[in-house]
């Protein structure tokens, strides 16, 4: 039972150290989707599995042998050792990724000019900021 959440916990260290590399290497791949909806099933396995696990005993984890808890203690370095990385190669993605939208859309502004006028019933001018209509290409 513990071996099938040392796999699980070890092949979502994997994935992160994949995904890392991906993301830093600043190629446009298509591959970060699918790791992206791996990592997801990997997680609710392993959280399926601990929920299992805590049923059956709640103290599953101070009742492993030594070897066992070894072992898993060690995929779970690996995880920790892999999520700091992948994390911040994430945050950096995000953060290009709402840099970019945000200079995509003040060009559309510019270009388009969503600044209109509206003259009131008392001879006043209101100007009005409407939002830029973009629309977003997934493949980006």
């Amino acid at each position: 039972m513990v071996s099938e959440l040392v796999d699980l916990v070890k092949s979502l260290a994997a994935l992160m150290r994949e995904e890392t590399e991906l993301l830093r290497s600043g190629a446009r791949s298509a591959g970060i989707h699918e790791i992206a909806g791996a990592k997801a099933r990997l997680v609710g396995a392993l959280e399926a599995r601990t929920t299992e696990l805590d049923r059956s005993d709640a103290n599953w984890l101070e009742a492993l042998e030594e070897e066992p808890k070894a072992e898993l203690i060690e995929a779970l370095g690996e995880l920790k050792d892999a999520s700091g990385p992948n994390a911040e190669a994430l945050s950096r993605q995000i953060d290009l990724t709402t840099e970019m939208m945000a200079a995509v859309t003040a060009e559309a502004k510019r270009i388009i000019g969503t600044r209109h006028s509206v003259y009131g019933a008392r001879g006043n001018l209101s100007r009005l900021e409407l939002p830029t209509p973009i629309s977003h290409n997934s493949h980006y």
